[in-house]
């Protein structure tokens, strides 16, 4: 049997449910079952955070050990522990500064675990993307700093549910600045890379990806907007002739209804909240986050930091289950040998 993959999972915000979910994941036998989690955040945020009944047991590695070792311990869970908040800068529910500096230290770390082979794939917790701007990186989420990261920085984001996978064209921007975000070639790209996801990582052999209009009615002939008859549909069209089967753009207020019901395998849509909110109607808890476009697999949660729970052992880690065993099946379809 060949070894159960390593996952690195980062913590995220220090001071928003990041910490709390991940103990309660690690405490899922199906974890346990399916990977080996090396969790990179802060190991005295990890301590203070209560939860109720059995708390993970937790290793801190230190440098100069070995790794591998730690992760088969069949009795707890390793911790690379690269900040060291105090309780002042880890309060939860109040943003700090100084715990930007630390959250992205947890996702750089990640990336070159990945991209150097010592782990299989990346699942994260929640960040703030204001500490991460407070702190001096200028990056409007996750999937923005691991293209960087990883040397693509043509990413895009797959939220996937049991009846729904909606990729945005456009990610963190003003709703105003959609319309002139939007181009022929970041359609395409969007198309490419979530056809390629649907055959590579969900084994669909032929894909049915429909195409979200942006205006309502789709346009209505140019009367309500003019998008869809300048930008989208040439967009699919140029797909077609390159073999990628979309299908639209459809009016988005009853596309999603099909979607669910199954005629398509995902929905490529305009803008964020155009996509989520049908998402996140049907998949409250339990959608993950499948970043497309890096060398290296990555899955999220797909909420926030929840700073009004934090703290309060009240979050649901349903989320955050479901993507480490994402994260764990992609990287067995994709094995590779360990470099640890």
């Amino acid at each position: 049997m060949s070894p159960k993959p390593i996952i690195a999972i980062t913590m995220g915000d220090p001071s928003g449910i990041g910490p709390e979910i991940i103990l309660k994941a690690l405490n899922d036998p199906a974890v346990r079952k399916a990977a080996r989690p090396l969790i990179l955040g802060d190991w005295g945020v990890l301590q203070r955070t209560r939860i109720k009944g059995r708390r993970p047991k937790l290793i801190c590695w230190q440098p100069g050990q070995r790794l591998l070792p730690m992760l088969d311990d069949p009795k707890a869970f390793t911790v690379c522990s690269l900040s060291a908040l105090s309780v002042r800068d880890s309060r939860p529910g109040v943003a700090a500064k100084v715990a930007g500096h630390g959250t992205f230290s947890y996702i750089r770390v990640a990336a070159k675990l990945a991209l150097s082979q010592v782990a299989d794939a990346i699942a994260t917790a929640p960040l703030s993307k204001n500490i991460l701007l407070d702190a001096g990186y200028n990056y409007p989420g996750h999937t923005e700093l691991l293209g960087e990261l990883g040397g693509t920085p043509e990413c895009r984001m797959m939220l996937i549910g049991d009846k729904l996978r909606v990729v945005p064209v456009t990610g963190h921007i003003p709703l105003a600045k959609v319309p002139r975000s939007l181009t022929r070639e970041n359609l395409q790209k969007t198309f490419e890379l979530t056809y390629l996801s649907l055959k590579k990582s969900f084994a669909i052999a032929r894909p049915r990806i429909a195409v979200a209009a942006l205006n309502p009615h789709g346009g209505e002939k140019g009367n309500f907007g003019a998008e869809e008859i300048e930008i989208i549909t040439p967009a699919v069209k140029a797909a077609r002739k390159r073999g990628i089967p979309v299908h639209g753009p459809f009016p988005a207020d009853s596309l999603f209804h099909h979607a669910a019901r199954g005629d398509y395998d995902a929905v490529v849509c305009m803008y964020h909240d155009q996509g989520l909110i049908p998402l996140k109607l049907h998949h409250f808890y339990g959608g993950v986050a499948l970043t497309l476009g890096p060398p290296f697999i990555r899955t999220s949660v797909d909420h926030g930091t929840a700073y009004d729970i934090a703290g309060k052992d009240k979050a649901d880690a349903t989320s955050m289950i479901e993507a480490i065993l994402l994260a764990a099946r992609l990287a067995r379809q994709s094995s590779r040998p360990k470099k640890t």
